[in-house]
């Protein structure tokens, strides 16, 4: 093992593509865009769009504008992501999947871009492996093992035996590795479970739903009380279009941790989505209840539950709400929620014949 810092080891490796300026930064279009949710109901979940990170919720919501799609988005969106994959000598399984699926998706766009975005696809890998190997853990083993499984199977990448075929051999010595390290004390079945997971998630974020959704069932065959599993298999369902399943699903990952904030916060989300905000207030109530979650995350908690009151056109706790998201975490989004209540209790302000708010 190294040291516990980022210093010793290599940065992420980038094209050095840089994205086109847009003009969508007015307030009142920010704030719609929001409450239209980058979740097509009936589509697929947007990887960027939603991202937790500002630069990259911005990036990716330009992106995703455009009338014409631009593979140097994408390429800058993966160079992004790269740069997010490692934090405090640990590797995010949620930005190597977007890393993936932003060169991937700049290849599809252009194909004059298909070669550069498989060098990127595999350079990308190869860096996962050596941070992988130098921090020596299990969990890093495992993640460089499956991005080397899904970037070969990617084909820009399976276009190509030569390197298709040098990633499988580098996926087989990791495996062999990462069977060395395994806890003897966790059950197999558990271990299989939570590596389907894993590698479910991965193309979910990719969007191959369905292809997710088999390895999330396959997973919980395998242990039916993996939490992680209900819970993603939760937001394949969304993107499927079944949403009452996709509910079901979350209140399977609540039976088995009924205080899991992130969970409530998931369901709440999809209900608004749904129209249902005064449901969704009672899941996002209990989400700010039990969270002990980070300032960011708070955030996007307090985020949603404004969403919901604006929609019930309860302006000013709404307001109030998506205060104290930017309290916790100033963000464009909660400014332009908080300029949008304002305009509307004003309005009512000014309005005899609409009452009061």
């Amino acid at each position: 093992m190294i040291s516990r810092t980022d210093n010793y080891l290599p940065p992420a490796p980038q094209t050095g593509r840089v994205s086109q300026a847009t003009d969508t930064d007015d307030e009142a279009s920010l704030w719609s865009q929001i409450l239209s949710v980058f979740r097509d109901i009936s589509g697929s979940f947007d990887p960027f769009a939603n991202d937790g990170n500002p630069t990259v919720r911005a990036l990716g919501r330009a992106a995703r504008q455009r009338h014409q799609p631009l593979s140097d988005d994408y390429f800058c969106l993966g160079d992004l992501c790269a740069r997010l994959t490692l934090r405090n000598s640990q590797l995010s399984k949620t930005y190597i999947a977007k890393t993936i699926a932003a060169y991937t998706r700049a290849g599809q766009i252009d194909q004059n871009e298909r070669r550069a975005a498989r060098i990127a696809l595999v350079t990308f890998a190869q860096w996962v492996v050596d941070v992988a190997r130098a921090l020596g853990s299990y969990d890093a083993l495992k993640d460089a093992a499956l991005t080397c499984a899904r970037i070969q199977q990617i084909d820009l990448v399976a276009s190509n035996p030569a390197e298709q075929a040098r990633l499988r051999e580098i996926e087989l010595r990791l495996r062999e590795q990462i069977g060395r390290l395994a806890d003897s004390t966790v059950p197999d079945a558990k271990r299989e479970s939570q590596l389907l997971c894993d590698q479910g998630q991965m193309l979910l974020r990719q969007n191959q739903t369905s292809e997710a959704f088999d390895l999330f069932e396959r997973a919980l065959q395998a242990d039916g009380r993996n939490h992680s599993a209900w819970l993603w298999r939760a937001m394949a369902l969304t993107d499927m279009g079944r949403f009452d399943d996709a509910l079901a699903s979350y209140d399977q990952a609540l039976k088995i941790e009924p205080d899991n904030a992130r969970v409530w916060n998931s369901k709440g989300a999809l209900l608004t989505e749904l129209g249902r905000a005064e449901a969704a207030l009672t899941c996002l109530d209990r989400a700010l209840e039990i969270s002990a979650s980070s300032a960011k995350v708070k955030a996007t908690f307090w985020l949603n539950k404004g969403k919901a009151l604006f929609i019930l056109r309860r302006y000013r706790e709404s307001r109030d709400a998506l205060v104290r998201s930017y309290q916790f975490d100033p963000s464009p989004e909660s400014a332009a929620g908080i300029a949008a209540c304002r305009e509307h209790i004003e309005f009512v302000a000014t309005s005899p014949a609409v009452g009061t708010a």
